[in-house]
């Protein structure tokens, strides 16, 4: 049998690229299908450092914003993910000049090291680049390979944010919020148990100890806005309110939508003494923001301890109890369930409006 032209892909990596691409299809989380995406593109090109970066275009230059790194060590590749973000920075000449090509590559050897860059997407549209340093030098067949498993990548990216976005504000939708509030109630159920072991043990990650919280948020006087101003603006108060969640809130921290005015947020080992700041300061981002011809925007928020032996609805609704709290007692303010029930304002029994909390939680949970 002849063998392969030198100038093609062997057929053993190929089959590894192709079963990449199998496992990145059915790759349902968002930083898996980042960790995939990278390990298998490291495993291609025989990879001893990765970066892939998040692309944004701020008129008249790119920027990028690093998702994640990966580092091989001949035998196994690591990913670990790093993004803060909120950090963008200017491109170098290699990551602009792929962004300068129709899901184009470039390529740069420093020393006895080749340093290559892919875009991911179409020219002006990409989103992404992949950044990869290896000592092998790559083969045209083997970029061309990689630049089509790489466009696997952005459909099943293209395919999570269809399922998983909310149209309008890019939030996370509703939908999302079952599988996450599970993962969230088993985050504070692993603090809960890394809390009672002995303290040598604690103090290797100190982080996971701290509880985790759900707060709930609501637009006031939202109705007027539409009223007053019509829909088109109401809408673009929801952009700005979704954009500065992002900006209040940390990377792995989880907004959603909740429909209408309504967003949730869900933070992970937190202090006890920092939630309350936490969440006023992103009322007090609101409150100082001025929208577009509507002016000043104010907002209320409660929130709530994520106790693991309660079920989702009762952790939810008291969430939903300390907000309406807020809402009757002033609007544009953050009240704590716990700090409710123990200062004698908010007690442990049917409250008003119970009725329409129990629908909402019904609707979500039945």
């Amino acid at each position: 049998m002849p063998s392969p032209p030198a100038s093609s892909p062997s057929s053993p990596r190929l089959l590894d690229l192709l079963a990449g691409a199998e496992v990145l299809s059915r790759t349902r989380d968002l930083r898996m299908i980042f960790r995939t995406a990278a390990e298998c593109a490291m495993r291609f090109l025989d990879g001893s450092f990765g970066l892939l970066f998040a692309v944004r275009f701020t008129p008249p230059d790119h920027t990028v914003g690093l998702l994640g790194c990966c580092v091989s060590d001949g035998t196994d590749t690591y990913w670990d993910d790093v993004c803060d973000g909120k950090s963008w920075l200017p491109v170098d000449p290699l990551l602009g000049s792929c962004l300068e090509t129709d899901f184009g590559h470039a390529i740069h050897q420093e020393g006895d090291l080749w340093r290559l860059a892919f875009a991911i997407g179409a020219l002006g549209q990409a989103r992404w680049v992949l950044e990869i340093h290896t000592r092998t030098q790559p083969r045209d067949a083997d970029c061309s390979a990689l630049a089509l498993f790489l466009r696997c990548f952005e459909n099943q990216q293209l395919q999570w944010e269809y399922a998983n976005l909310d149209t309008l504000t890019r939030l996370l939708n509703r939908k999302t919020f079952d599988d996450d509030f599970e993962r969230l109630i088993a985050a504070a159920e692993l603090a809960e148990q890394a809390l009672k072991a002995p303290q040598e043990r604690r103090e290797q990650s100190p982080a996971i100890t701290q509880p985790c919280w759900l707060g709930v948020v609501d637009i006031d006087h939202f109705k007027k806005i539409n009223d007053n101003f019509g829909h088109l603006f109401g809408d673009e108060v929801l952009l700005r309110v979704a954009d500065l969640m992002r900006q209040s809130f940390r990377s792995n921290d989880k907004l959603f939508r909740f429909g209408g005015e309504e967003f949730v947020i869900m933070l992970r080992n937190v202090a006890e003494d920092h939630v309350q700041n936490i969440f006023d300061r992103f009322r007090r981002a609101v409150e100082r923001f001025d929208f577009p011809r509507v002016g000043r925007v104010a907002c209320s928020v409660g929130f709530s301890r994520i106790d693991p032996r309660l079920s989702p609805a009762e952790l939810l609704g008291r969430a939903d109890e300390a907000l309406y709290y807020s809402k009757e007692h002033g609007r544009n303010q953050v009240n704590g369930f716990d700090e409710l029930i123990m200062s004698g304002k908010l007690r442990i029994t049917t409250p008003a409006g119970q009725a329409q909390i129990q629908s909402d939680i019904d609707e979500i949970f039945l």
